[in-house]
């Protein structure tokens, strides 16, 4: 069997959101919670070398994503076993509907981390937003 090949694409946004408190009506900005092991965006794909950029296909920190390909697939293998096996006690007709739910939450799915009034990253505020992918039609 052929080992598969990987690629990704990656689409990054900083501050990932902004919303406004209901407690004063400030602006609260949360940036992307990987900007706790990576400052930048651009840290994630360059190196410097003796002053020259060099834009990295797929090596060094991006391989921290990459490289966990294998296990990150066994694991969403054996995640979809379990909601089909689960939502199957229930009825036959649910594991399909349940399995087009999950992929649905995890792309949706941002997890984030403050920014004090300083401009760092607070540790102590780490939020996950689930934005609406369609599918709901308010009256």
């Amino acid at each position: 069997m052929q080992a598969p090949i990987v690629w990704a694409i990656g689409y990054t946004t900083d501050p990932a959101i902004s919303y406004a408190n209901q407690s004063d009506s400030s602006s609260q900005q949360h940036s992307p919670y990987y900007k706790l092991q990576y400052a930048d965006d651009e840290s994630l794909v360059t190196l410097r070398i003796f002053g020259e950029v060099i834009v990295l296909i797929s090596w060094f920190q991006i391989n921290d994503f990459l490289n966990d390909f294998p296990d990150a697939s066994q694991r969403a293998q054996q995640l979809d076993r379990k909601i089909l096996q689960d939502a199957a006690s229930v009825s036959d007709l649910l594991g399909d509907l349940v399995s087009l739910a999950v992929p649905q939450v995890y792309g949706s799915s941002q997890i984030t981390v403050g920014i004090d009034n300083s401009g760092n990253l607070d540790t102590s505020d780490v939020m996950m937003f689930i934005k609406d992918v369609g599918g709901s039609n308010p009256k």
